[in-house]
C-alpha cells in the first residue's frame, strides 16, 4: 500500500473534501445557490482537496471550506 494512502492527513483532507461537497449539496438543494454559484464552489472545493492530497495536508481543504462559507455568505 502506498505511504500516501497510510497517511491520516492524506483522510483527513479528503473527509474534508466530502464534507464540502455536502455543503455544496446543501446549498443546491435549498435553492440559494444557482448554476453558477455552484460551480464557483467546486472550482474552488476541488482543485484545493487534491492539493491537499499531493501536500498531505488538510489545510487547503480547510480554506476552501472557508471560501465555501464566504461564497454560501455572499449569496444571503
Amino acid at each position: 500500500m502506498s505511504s500516501r494512502l497510510r497517511d491520516r492527513n492524506v483522510w483527513f483532507g479528503l473527509l474534508l473534501g466530502v464534507l464540502g461537497l455536502i455543503y455544496v449539496g446543501s446549498m443546491s438543494a435549498s435553492g440559494q445557490a444557482e448554476l453558477p454559484h455552484l460551480m464557483a464552489a467546486l472550482t474552488v472545493l476541488i482543485p484545493l482537496t487534491l492539493f491537499g492530497v499531493v501536500l498531505r495536508s488538510p489545510w487547503p481543504t480547510a480554506a476552501a471550506l472557508a471560501f465555501l462559507v464566504v461564497i454560501n455568505l455572499s449569496l444571503g
